[in-house]
């Protein structure tokens, strides 16, 4: 019984030794960083991180433990503690000179380079044979423009390494930033010739032959990458992506439904739903978005790409919330942001739009379409000096962008800078001849310079490259006018209409040129016989309503509309002008009432909505009722001027000048001679404290017309200003 007691504690005494060897710390380190390096060995860097920083919480000054944990972090793409571990790395071995080159490559990406510069400058010294001291200078040179010298140093590096495959990739990358093909190539070719095996060569050389436009041999190297690679996936996908850059959508859907068939690729269902809606294909794009967000509900790329369905729907307010929702949590997602900050001006909120639009631009300044959208909002805010910096920010990343070249030379249009707006149009002339795009900017640039006979040949050659083009009709018609060859423009207009008679938008031209040459009576018939065609169209009902208020014809226009509705009461243009007529008689009980007829046969018609709208917030009614049919009316129609100055005027007495302003300055700008907005945008001027352009406005108002509605309150205010 004793030796069995004795033997016992023997064994107890044991298990506490090695039970305390094995909480020890040293202990612990050697067993983390075991664990961490197995999961090296699998990849999984993520959970080889945790491990690493077990080992570093055992023995908190261990370089080589703090030295694994940064090059675990920097894999799994956690930079901010990758970055953080290669410092405490140096501090404890000064001598750990592949650390020291990591921390200098990320100075360099930061913008640091006092620290990168030191740091190379001390590898170049003190380790003249390592190659990385003069890639870091390399780094620095590239970032401070210098590209000739960026590429001498990455020279220096090859020399000492040539079997360094990222040196010689990147040597060629120069190259052809340089627009140097030839070079480019060669050190393509060196880089192959290093390493055959490559992923990372395969994938630069088929880049780089896409961009030459070898579509074969770049899609030859993406098939080789993809054979040599595990990230099969998102190598996949970004030959799918190359193939839609080339126009090649029937391919690129074809890889790409070949990824989600075989892998069940979120990734690949992303990039094909955000295909699908960029070429308007909403109902495709649907099933494609559900299926994300099937697989995980709180998927915030699928959320997006909802509120790009909501978005492209006009459901503003589900986008809204959709967008809001991913933004709250991801404030970095770009595309998210530039949404949002679309679907904020199509709801009137013009300045916040803007300014989300702003932000997506910080986050990510290479995104054209951000940048673009920002520079055509700025230039509707009166802000073109705004629109040529963002023009020119896509223009020096890519000097072929159309777009971007437009809006550089409408900035300098809006600035009145004629000749060199021209130079733009007329390159564009001169390397797309057949398009009428470059013609009719020339045209709209000499129409506002008051020559509008030049403007005519211009908007000719523009009608003459495309002759269902609208826009360009329109133009070249009432330049014709302009200009005294009012025959000429009749003949056209006539050809025109006889081609289309069916055409809403023809008979509203119709009306307006009839009107424009002093035949009310034939303008009236060409206005109603729109409505007729397309009763939710607006422009007609307005032309109409300029029309009778000159002719004063109220009653009678009354009497013929009763008529009309009382042989076919749904129908909308009849219940809708005559509301606009008992509106101009001061019936505003009786005109509501129509209004409301309107938005019973037709819930969207945006002129019912802010004409009930404007009614029920100048005639003291419920103003929670008149926002929401303000809505209604932005909503279907977001860059009608009136529109936004109702909606605005609404805001602006509920006491939200700030939400009101944006979109009352923007009216009153497109709406000049409108006494009634400019007596409006005065009013938010005095309530924002801005006295003397108050002023300005508000005597604008009266000196339009002296007895406007608002008259009285502009003069009453006039004198508190003074």
């Amino acid at each position: 019984m004793r030796r069995s007691m004795i033997v016992v504690a023997c064994w107890i005494v044991a298990a506490v030794l090695f039970g305390s060897c094995d909480r020890s710390p040293e202990a612990k380190l050697a067993k983390h960083v075991k664990n961490g390096d197995a999961y090296v060995k699998e990849e999984k860097f993520r959970e080889a991180a945790i491990e690493y920083r077990n080992a570093v919480k055992a023995v908190p000054k261990d370089p080589a433990a703090h030295w694994k944990l940064a090059k675990a972090s920097l894999e799994a793409k956690d930079i901010r503690t990758g970055f953080a571990e290669l410092q405490k790395t140096v501090e404890l071995d000064p001598n750990n000179f592949e650390a020291l080159g990591k921390l200098g490559e990320i100075y360099v990406m930061a913008g640091k380079k006092d620290e990168a510069a030191q740091i190379a400058d001390n590898l170049v010294k003190n380790r003249p044979n390592d190659p990385q001291g003069y890639i870091l200078q390399s780094g620095l040179a590239v970032r401070a423009g210098r590209l000739d010298e960026g590429i001498a140093k990455l020279k220096n590096a090859a020399e000492l390494d040539p079997k360094r495959v990222r040196t010689l990739l990147t040597i060629g990358n120069l190259y052809l930033l340089k627009r140097d093909r030839k070079s480019a190539q060669e050190w393509y070719d060196k880089a192959l010739a290093a390493d055959p095996n490559s992923t990372d060569v395969h994938v630069a050389r088929g880049n780089f032959f896409f961009a030459s436009g070898e579509r074969d041999e770049g899609e030859k190297e993406y098939r080789k990458a993809i054979e040599l690679s595990k990230e099969k996936e998102t190598l996949r996908i970004a030959l799918a992506e190359h193939y839609l850059y080339q126009g090649r959508m029937e391919e690129s859907e074809k890889e790409l439904n070949a990824v989600i068939k075989e892998m069940n690729s979120q990734k690949a269902r992303k990039v094909l739903a955000e295909i699908k809606l960029e070429n308007g294909k909403v109902a495709e794009a649907k099933p494609i978005v559900d299926a994300i967000l099937k697989e995980n509900e709180k998927d915030l790329d699928g959320k997006y790409l909802k509120g790009r369905i909501a978005l492209a729907e006009k459901r503003l307010d589900d986008a809204k919330a959709l967008f809001g929702d991913v933004v709250k949590q991801d404030a970095g997602m770009a595309r998210a942001r530039l949404y949002n900050g679309l679907t904020e001006i199509q709801q009137g909120q013009v300045e916040v739009g803007r300014k989300e639009i702003g932000e997506a631009v910080k986050l990510d300044p290479g995104n054209a379409r951000a940048q673009l959208l920002l520079g055509e909002v700025s230039l509707q805010m009166g802000a073109p000096a705004a629109a040529e910096k963002a023009a020119l920010e896509v223009l020096k990343r890519n000097p072929s962008n159309a777009l971007a070249a437009i809006l550089l030379a409408d900035s300098f249009l809006a600035r009145k800078e004629w000749k060199k707006a021209e130079q733009i149009y007329q390159a564009m002339i001169k390397q797309l001849p057949n398009s009428p795009g470059g013609y009719l900017k020339m045209g709209l640039s000499r129409r506002l310079q008051g020559k509008p006979k030049e403007a005519a040949g211009f908007f000719g050659q523009a009608v003459e490259k495309n002759p269902k083009d609208l826009t360009s009709i329109n133009e070249y018609i009432f330049a014709l006018a302009a200009s005294k060859d009012t025959t000429k423009a009749k003949k056209v207009l006539d050809e025109t209409v006889a081609k289309e008679p069916k055409n809403p938008l023809l008979w509203d031209m119709a009306g307006r040129f009839q009107l424009a040459s002093g035949k009310p009576a034939e303008a009236e018939a060409a206005f109603l016989k729109s409505i007729e065609l397309a009763p939710d169209f607006m422009a007609p009902y307005y032309q109409l309503g300029v029309i009778y208020a000159a002719q004063k014809k109220f009653p009678e226009a009354e009497v013929r509309l009763a008529k009309v509705i009382g042989k076919d009461d749904k129908n909308v243009g009849a219940h809708m002008l005559l509301g606009m007529v008992l509106n101009s008689e001061g019936k505003i009980d009786a005109a509501n009432k129509e209004y409301r007829k309107v938005l019973t046969l037709s819930p969207k018609h945006p002129l019912a909505a802010n004409n009930l709208a404007s009614n029920l917030a100048d005639g003291g009614g419920n103003l929670d009722e008149a926002l929401k049919f303000a809505q209604i009316a932005r909503e279907a129609a977001p860059e009608d001027p009136s529109v936004g100055d109702t909606l605005g005027w609404i805001y602006y007495k509920k006491g939200l000048v700030d939400t009101a302003y944006p979109l009352i300055s923007e009216s009153a700008g497109k709406l000049k001679n409108n006494a009634s907005i400019r007596y409006h945008y005065g009013m938010v001027l005095a309530k924002k404290g801005k006295n003397k352009e108050a002023a300005s406005e508000l005597n604008a108002a009266l000196a339009l017309d002296p007895k406007f509605p608002g008259a009285d309150a502009a003069k009453k205010t006039l004198e508190g200003l003074k």
